[in-house]
């Protein structure tokens, strides 16, 4: 066979294996060698040129022309041959980069190749200690971090790759990946540090994002003193520990909330990076005792007396009752109207610093009395004005009183 004329056709691939573009290339026929048998020889096909014909990521046809010796009736002649190869190059691995994703602790950041790989070699930025590896078939790239911060946003470059076969890196493109905002405290209920709260207040944790984990508020958040009581989420990003009967009176309480993965987290996976310390201090127990002997009004805090007042009680015939009770409700001023148990009636506008009992029973401010120390009143417990103010601005609604002789 006589060569009469070559023809190369390349067609780039891109990491996909879809063409981008095809060329004919500028090549010609030379011969190098006889053949063994009559007639054959041996040649390559080279650039016109002279850059190299094969690249990497190619699909290539060649097509050989030529005339081949036939036999006829009529006597030797030649005809045309046309022989046509197609083959491909080796393929450059080609990272593959989706959406950033948002990798948790524990977990590694992974993305694909065009074509299996043998090894590969990354930096990160910002740069922190990390190590990687391949999955069986290397078409999947595993970079794990080993000391995970939060909040970060990781830049990706592959320096260096090759394919089990040696093609090196091919085009490279820019990754990344980034960690979830740490879960944060943004607020607390009553104020952190604050003093004389009441022992019905139930306290409350704002957290900056919402938690996915709410039941883990069990063990995520230290209570202290122990107190029997729940946890209860009012909304997916605060929650409260709701009491029993309240915290006792005097008494600082503490709430930690843990840090680390094993506790809250956020639907991306933060968590609380710190330990929060969170308090306040209860108010006192308060509690009023009556006694009706001594024509007293003693206010105690966990039992203590810490003021003292003579007061006016019940006249005979309108006793003040004894018993327990409590402070129903306050007005600062308000009118009374009645009978006396001689038969004299009264109405009196702008009674101050009034407290309710039961019924018309009240404690109250009497700028019209004198004389203290005895049973004046019509069943009311009457104190004086300024004192009676001081009683008022002490006392919350709910206190328990004891009346007694």
């Amino acid at each position: 066979v006589r060569i009469t004329d070559v023809q190369l056709v390349e067609a780039q691939l891109d990491a996909d294996g879809r063409v981008v573009r095809e060329r004919e290339l500028p090549v010609r026929y030379e011969p190098t060698s006889e053949g063994w048998l009559p007639g054959q020889a041996r040649g390559e096909v080279v650039s016109v040129s002279g850059e190299p014909l094969l690249r990497y990521d190619g699909r290539y046809t060649l097509r050989v022309r030529g005339e081949a010796p036939a036999l006829s009736l009529k006597g030797p002649r030649t005809e045309p041959v046309v022989q046509e190869e197609t083959f491909t190059t080796l393929r450059r691995p080609v990272p593959r980069f989706g959406d950033e994703p948002v990798v948790q602790v524990g977990e590694p950041f992974s993305f694909h190749w065009s074509v299996p790989v043998a090894s590969f070699d990354y930096t990160l930025v910002p740069d922190v200690p990390s190590h990687a590896w391949l999955s069986e078939d290397g078409l999947t790239a595993y970079i794990a971090l080993d000391e995970f911060v939060q909040g970060t946003r990781f830049g990706l470059e592959i320096t260096e790759a090759r394919s089990p076969a040696g093609a090196p890196l091919g085009d490279a493109q820019q990754g990344a990946f980034r960690t979830p905002d740490p879960l944060r405290v943004v607020g607390f209920t009553p104020d952190n540090g604050a003093s004389n709260i009441a022992r019905g207040v139930d306290p409350i944790i704002t957290f900056s994002a919402p938690v996915a984990n709410p039941e883990a508020a069990e063990r995520a958040i230290v209570v202290e003193p122990e107190t029997p009581g729940h946890f209860e989420w009012p909304a997916p990003n605060r929650v409260q520990f709701v009491t029993d009967a309240g915290f006792p009176g005097s008494t600082d309480v503490r709430l930690t909330v843990l840090s680390g993965p094993d506790y809250l987290r956020t639907p991306d996976g933060g968590y609380v990076d710190e330990d929060v310390l969170l308090g306040y201090r209860t108010q006192p127990f308060k509690s009023i005792d009556v006694d009706l002997t001594r024509q007293t009004v003693t206010l105690l805090e966990d039992g203590r007396p810490v003021y003292t007042t003579l007061a006016s009680t019940g006249v005979r015939g309108a006793e003040t009752p004894t018993g327990h009770f409590r402070v129903q409700y306050k007005l600062p001023k308000t009118r009374m109207r009645g009978t006396n148990p001689d038969g004299h009636t009264y109405d009196i506008p702008d009674v101050p610093w009034v407290m309710a009992l039961f019924g018309d029973y009240t404690f109250h401010g009497a700028p019209w009395r004198q004389a203290w120390g005895v049973p004046l009143s019509n069943g009311c417990i009457s104190m004086p004005t300024a004192n009676a103010k001081y009683v008022y601005d002490w006392t919350p609604v709910g206190t328990p009183v004891y009346i007694h002789y």
